[in-house]
């Protein structure tokens, strides 16, 4: 079997679906190859902040109602709670809207190939070559005039194209619990260098029960795994947990972008990227903005062949945001003993005032409406 396409994107999570629809609404040939089912391996714990969610139209029933209370937890027992009157949260069915996400790029005239894993990514005079293989069946090249790599932190993309491997990571595991009762709609951050250490756990409600997850940084004698099952012995009666229905986990890069996101007509996006906040971990709203500005830059380039146009992948306002994260993150990673965030969780609200908590937690209305990565002229 032999394919050719305008640009073959490597990854059907969030990045690589949206970008795939975006492609596909411009009138290219498009196909996305995801090497498990769409929605089968989800590594996203799934919350959105309200920019994110108001980022596309996304389905309401696949979200909850959205949360607008954070409680802080000390590694002592002191609290600190923050709401915020006009701000939500939302927590997605992860499977459910990766798969209205694939559907929604069907109907823009993309084709989704799942169970279809990339082997070799080779350039050609014209594009790029791809052999890609499924599951028992012999390898088939694809041919494309340009790839995109959202295949994750651990990209098989970057590999092929001999990119530096990322090697900074948080790991991370979640669990789904039922429960009887849930509480008012309250996320739960737990901070503590033996819990999570670089990092925190949470609680939070989703689905008819709860989110319960942590991540840190891989260190002697810490295993998430072993963290977890003690934190959730720990909060199961403040929160009745009941029966677990689903565990994921997986690697989150904590390092910034990648020094080098193009090279030989392919791009990475997404977590392939380490497009991800290297103090928060979050990264889907910036996702979603870059999946924007990749469609727009890559379906620019088949029509001009203008390579200036990848000079700049990221704009220099969101290097700057993210080398000032990855310095509070050092900062954290290095003084974070719990006598410390003890005596933060003292100190801080008596000497900060309310307006400034919200905002170091919410970010300011300027910010928050701030589109980060642009897409037209701006370029």
């Amino acid at each position: 079997m032999n394919m050719n396409y305008d640009v073959v994107v490597v990854g059907g999570g969030l990045a690589g679906l949206q970008t795939t629809r975006l492609l596909a609404m411009r009138g290219l040939k498009v196909v996305c190859l995801e090497q498990h089912l769409i929605g089968e391996v989800i590594q996203l714990t799934g919350l959105f902040v309200q920019e994110a969610f108001e980022e596309l139209p996304f389905p309401q029933h696949l979200f909850g109602s959205g949360l607008s209370r954070i409680t802080i937890h000390a590694p002592g027992g002191n609290t600190l709670s923050v709401e915020h009157p006009h701000y939500r949260l939302y927590v997605a069915d992860m499977p459910a809207l990766l798969e209205w996400m694939a559907q929604e790029a069907k109907h823009a005239g993309a084709t989704i190939l799942e169970r279809h894993r990339l082997v070799e990514l080779l350039p050609t005079r014209s594009g790029m070559e791809l052999q890609v293989q499924y599951p028992g069946g012999d390898p088939f090249t694809v041919t494309s005039r340009f790839v995109l790599g959202a295949d994750g932190p651990l990209s098989r993309v970057a590999a092929c194209l001999g990119l530096p491997r990322y090697r900074r990571f948080l790991h991370g595991i979640e669990e789904h619990y039922k429960a009887d009762e849930i509480g008012e709609g309250v996320v739960h951050w737990y901070f503590g260098r033996r819990l999570a250490p670089g990092y925190l756990a949470w609680v939070i409600p989703a689905d008819g029960g709860y989110q319960v997850g942590l991540a840190g940084l891989v260190r002697s004698g810490w295993s998430p795994a072993r963290a977890l099952e003690g934190f959730v012995e720990v909060v199961r009666p403040e929160f009745n947990l009941g029966e677990m229905t689903f565990r994921r986990g997986g690697v989150i890069p904590c390092a910034g972008p990648r020094p080098v996101l193009v090279k030989e007509r392919t791009m990475l996006v997404g977590d392939a990227a380490g497009l991800v906040s290297p103090l928060t971990s979050g990264g889907i709203h910036f996702v979603l903005q870059q999946s924007r500005r990749s469609a727009y830059l890559v379906s620019r380039y088949l029509e001009t062949g203008d390579t200036r146009l990848f000079r700049r992948p990221l704009p220099p306002e969101v290097h700057r945001r993210m080398v000032m994260k990855k310095f509070v993150r050092r900062v954290y990673e290095l003084g974070s003993k719990d006598w410390l965030l003890d005596l933060g969780m003292a100190v801080v609200p008596a000497v900060l005032r309310t307006r400034l908590v919200k905002r170091a937690f919410y970010g300011s209305k300027r910010s928050r409406s701030r589109r980060w990565m642009p897409v037209n002229e701006e370029l």
